[in-house]
């Protein structure tokens, strides 16, 4: 079940033709809360002058002259990093920029299943062992007090670098951050850092580390937007961080040195994953680029990826980067099988009907791939959704939440269950013994607090939009307002009581529908992603069956749809047309409605 909202920010009276837009982009940029005359500038003209200068991190300048120190004295130094996308650019960013000058630097990544997430012991072992002075956490160590303190018993120094939410606990009434007593803690998360924008990720934290550091050291800026923009940008999307603020620039301008990079190991990822150069976009690093990155630290280890971003042969580049492109397609059949027991398992036991926050656990599932289970379930009902499986001798799971539900805050209230815990808003990680996942579940379920309006999906767009009104020109001003991604999403538009004129059913699972689409006798083509036989099924609840199977003859029908939809431009043997791109429909059946 869903509803359909139009967004309705209030207006300040800018004067926005002054500024070249028209009142459709005007309320696009209202509704994403840009609101004054300097912001829709800044928005509509990103500038790489104008991201957040590093010195405005907490201890940045203590992390800074700490890592020097080391630098001049030769003493080795040992980047800590993590197996996501995140955690593996962030490595990439501190590695390279530190070799650039003169460090003698190298790097661990934890394994997802005989590490666990982020620094431990073993990892602070085998840097004593090698003679490690200093140790740099990257996308992880905020949550690590334990760890921390055990390094500096081992006589090694340690910074850290990352972007999730510090711990806090309750003492006395009050809420008390437990932020770790390293030699620097960059995390713009802290209470105590003025840094003017805190969502930005792990990778963007290591990149603003690395830029002081070359600032200081004389390296020519040019150079280190050319070496570390496009992975910064990587890390952003894929770590799904809002595509506003500064977030936007580093995007705008990776995606431009992403397509005109010399990067050998990016550029075998490029090929293998058989994307266009010069047409990548947030979607080709989102849902190609990234988890290609991630299947490596999924089913064996994020290493892999680094040695891949560190070869000098691009031969041998193209043939690792194959092989991640195999390890990605092994990664989606565990991922569907996944999927498909869990699902069973909510359907079979009735956890719809008897909880509001989805805890499914079920033995046997490969602890990488929980994660993306876990959302794609959150996605089908709408739900706070907990996956779990077995790992040695607890269960490790991953969730994903709704806006509704601060995930991070509401399971922190349960954590005398948990032996880990970590994560944000939307996601979180975490691990416990089996004998305490009944009392877990049953804790969580006490203290949630959703109602039944909060489990309903709400679908909000820009506005309504006739047909008649769609033209290439707005087409063109919506393009600027890209990239679009989490918190500038691709302007959604709204349109009632459209007549299909045509229906194709295309691919070879029945699951692109192609149709063209009328109102007030202009016409489009649209386009929607959905099983035929769903499509078909809802058609059925509103019109006869004579009536649809004339419309799939070809025949012409009385049948209308309200939908959804971005603008798109369709670009067929040298031919360039706009077409509807459907998000959401719903029938429309009332054949009394005054259309």
């Amino acid at each position: 079940m869903e509803r359909w909202f139009i967004k309705n920010k209030s207006d300040p009276g800018i004067e926005y033709k002054k500024l070249g837009i028209n009142n459709v982009i005007y309320k696009i940029l209202l509704n994403r809360e840009i609101n004054t005359e300097e912001e829709i500038k800044s928005f509509l003209e990103p500038k790489l002058s104008n991201l957040n200068s590093p010195i405005l991190l907490k201890d940045m300048v203590k992390a800074s002259n700490l890592i020097l120190s080391h630098l001049a004295k030769k003493n080795k130094i040992r980047i800590i990093g993590d197996y996501d996308v995140d955690g593996v650019t962030s490595t990439y960013i501190l590695y390279t920029g530190l070799n650039r000058i003169g460090a003698n630097v190298s790097y661990d990544i934890p394994h997802r299943v005989e590490d666990g997430y982020g620094i431990n012991n073993n990892l602070i072992d085998k840097a004593y062992d090698d003679g490690v002075n200093l140790i740099i956490t990257c996308d992880n160590g905020i949550a690590a007090s334990d760890a921390v303190l055990y390094a500096k018993s081992k006589g090694i120094d340690i910074v850290i670098t990352d972007h999730h939410e510090v711990p806090k606990i309750v003492e006395n009434n009050i809420e008390k951050e437990l932020i770790p007593d390293a030699n620097a803690v960059i995390d713009p998360k802290q209470s105590s850092c003025s840094y003017p924008f805190e969502d930005i990720c792990g990778a963007v934290v290591a990149f603003k580390l690395i830029e002081y550091l070359f600032l200081i050291k004389g390296v020519d800026k040019e150079e280190f937007y050319e070496n570390f923009l496009s992975f910064a940008a990587l890390a952003t999307v894929c770590d799904v961080m809002p595509l506003i603020n500064e977030n936007r620039i580093i995007v705008s301008y990776g995606l431009k040195y992403l397509r005109e990079t010399k990067h050998l190991g990016l550029n075998a990822l490029i090929e293998a994953s058989d994307v266009k150069k010069n047409d990548i976009d947030v979607y080709h690093l989102g849902f190609i680029l990234g988890p290609t990155i991630n299947s490596s630290g999924r089913l064996e280890s994020a290493k892999y990826v680094l040695d891949l971003l560190l070869e000098k042969d691009y031969n041998v580049a193209l043939e690792k980067a194959k092989k991640l492109r195999e390890l990605n397609y092994e990664r989606k059949e565990l991922t569907i099988k996944a999927f498909n027991v869990i699902d069973e398992k909510i359907n079979s036991e009735n956890l719809l009907d008897k909880h509001k926050v989805l805890i499914v656990y079920v033995e046997g599932l490969n602890e990488s791939i929980l994660g993306i289970v876990a959302g794609k379930i959150k996605e089908k009902y709408y739900r706070p959704t907990l996956v779990l499986s077995d790992s040695r001798d607890l269960i490790k799971g991953s969730g994903r939440s709704i806006e509704e539900y601060n995930m991070f805050k509401e399971f922190s209230k349960c954590k005398e269950y948990l032996t880990s815990f970590g994560g944000h808003k939307m996601a979180c990680g975490l691990a416990l013994p089996l004998e305490n996942l009944e009392d877990f579940i049953k804790d969580v379920d006490e203290k949630e607090n959703l109602t039944e309006e909060d489990l309903i999906r709400k679908i909000y767009i820009d506005g309504n939009l006739k047909l008649k009104y769609i033209s290439m020109n707005l087409l063109k001003e919506i393009e600027n307002l890209a990239p679009f991604g989490n918190g500038n999403s691709a302007p959604k538009f709204g349109a009632k009581n459209l007549k299909i004129n045509s229906l194709n059913i295309l691919g070879k699972n029945k699951n692109f529908l192609k149709m063209t689409l009328s109102q007030d006798n202009i016409s489009y083509t649209a386009t929607l992603f959905e099983d035929s036989e769903i499509f078909l099924n809802n058609l059925a609840k509103y019109y006869e069956r004579e009536e649809i199977m004339e419309l799939l003859q070809g025949r012409p029908s009385n049948i209308f749809i309200d939908i959804i939809f971005n603008l798109e431009l369709n670009k067929f043997n040298g031919n360039i047309s706009i077409q509807l791109k459907i998000k959401n429909y719903r029938i429309t059946g009332d054949k009394n409605v005054n259309r």
